[in-house]
């Protein structure tokens, strides 16, 4: 379940972090780090700082790992939610732990210091994560499947134009019992309702 959000808080948001990745983008810590994650850096930290906010329901002041928000973000939203090569999943923990490190030393943030060590941490789990086709959203798996099967993803009309075929092939691959469809399972995830009907969230209700 998305949270709550304000476009035009999302919108100052932006324009801060992105000030702050200009200044990183000329920074020692930028420098380290190799072409590829150079590549990705700008959608990493401005993707990364949307869903924090939009999902998570965080803006910069408020990233902490104290409730897992940072894990959840970067195991789960963005690995579920972001199409993307692999290259950014490999890029993810690197660059964010370098813009950390940055914000850091230019005293923006009282917690980046916690923040570059933890998301370095998840590094591993974040491509394994990414690479699992079982944690990708719907629409995600969609657009992955338009790829696999050389659509060009950037042409609305062409992605239309696949989605019979794909619809086809998932009831294809949907296994019937008797007259019974058997949903596949979905994971849970700690934003969303809770499956006991409470009407909290999961991770404040049977997910705790």
């Amino acid at each position: 379940m998305e949270e709550e959000h304000s476009e035009d808080d999302l919108d100052k948001i932006r324009d801060t972090v992105s000030a702050w990745g200009v200044a990183f983008s000329k920074s020692a810590y930028f420098e380290d780090l190799t072409e590829e994650q150079k590549r990705e850096s700008e959608c990493i930290i401005l993707s990364f700082t949307d869903y924090m906010y939009t999902h998570h329901g965080l803006s910069p002041e408020e990233w902490d790992d104290e409730d897992g928000e940072l894990e959840e973000c970067c195991l789960d939203t963005l690995p579920r939610k972001m199409t993307a090569d692999k290259s950014y999943f490999r890029s993810i923990a690197p660059v964010l732990s370098a813009f950390f490190s940055f914000v850091k030393e230019q005293g923006l943030l009282r917690n980046a210091a916690t923040l570059a060590t933890r998301v370095k941490e998840l590094d591993r789990e974040i491509v394994k994560n990414a690479c699992n086709p079982q944690n990708w959203g719907p629409a995600k798996s969609f657009v992955m499947a338009a790829k696999d099967a050389g659509v060009d993803t950037t042409n609305i009309a062409a992605l239309n134009k696949f989605l019979p075929f794909y619809n086809l092939q998932q009831l294809a691959n949907t296994k019937i019992a008797g007259n019974t469809i058997a949903k596949p399972k979905t994971r849970i995830g700690r934003n969303d309702p809770c499956p006991c009907g409470s009407g909290k969230k999961y991770k404040k209700c049977c997910g705790q």
